[in-house]
């Protein structure tokens, strides 16, 4: 099964975006079978109606789409208690991710990101979050080690995983990583050298393959992975390109 890890649906598509109907011709185009889907976000900041987006293309499109909701605390402390709780008790989601480089807060703030991470882990979902070296302070992984500290069982996505400017924060990721077993790292705006390393260090049963659509072309990045990981056994590729998310959602 191949799964695309880090795709974002704009409730503002075509004009901001794109749409689930748009993804899902974008997957079929590429031979990848599901995605994860969570918010694009406009200039605004405003979550809800991408999450609503969100829950209507996954219930269009259900064998497709593992759908992950998204939430800023810098909305206000109250909205985004209230809209994490519309992704889990009305729209089921299967995740939430948080984005502290692009909404402005430490991913381990103790007011604004935490009471929200703590929900989040009692309802048993997981956790996604922006890890990249265009803010190295608000989102750097030793920030999510302490949230691993605190909530040792819950599953991380560490999307980027440190990457997505330069200089990078792959090695603090990668070193990181060998420590905390729940923390899986989505190859998106990756320097491929440092996905080799990574590999290397941590096995292929610790990486995923994410595009960043519409951020960056799907049929260029799943292009480009086919030649990263070429020296993969088909085992391990599988792991990468979907079989360690599969393993992980418990899909069949």
């Amino acid at each position: 099964m191949y799964i695309d890890a880090d795709c974002h649906i704009s409730s503002r598509a075509p004009l901001d975006g794109i749409s689930m109907d748009e993804l899902v011709r974008q997957l079929d185009a590429v031979g990848v079978d599901k995605a994860i889907c969570w918010p694009m976000v406009s200039y605004t900041r405003e979550m809800a109606t991408d999450n609503r987006a969100i829950y209507e293309g996954a219930k269009q499109h259900p064998e497709r789409v593992i759908p992950f909701g998204g939430v800023n605390p810098k909305l206000g402390v109250d909205v985004a208690r209230d809209e994490l709780e519309r992704c889990i008790e009305s729209y089921g989601m299967r995740g939430v991710k948080l984005n502290g480089a692009r909404d402005g807060y430490a991913i381990d703030d103790p007011v604004l990101s935490l009471p929200l991470i703590d929900r989040i882990a009692e309802a048993r979902l997981a956790l996604a979050l922006h890890v990249g070296a265009n803010d190295f302070e608000k989102t750097h992984p030793y920030r999510v080690a302490k949230i691993s500290e605190r909530h040792p069982e819950l599953p991380i996505l560490i999307v980027h995983m440190g990457g997505a400017a330069h200089p990078d924060l792959h090695d603090a990721v990668i070193d990181l990583a060998a420590r905390y077993p729940n923390w899986y790292l989505i190859d998106s705006e990756t320097d491929y050298r440092k996905e080799l390393k990574a590999l290397e260090v941590l096995g292929p049963s610790r990486l995923c393959y994410g595009s960043d659509t519409p951020f960056c072309p799907m049929r260029y990045e799943w292009g480009l992975r086919q030649v990263v990981l070429s020296d993969l056994s088909p085992e391990d590729r599988a792991l990468v390109l979907g079989g360690n998310l599969a393993r992980l959602f418990e899909l069949s």
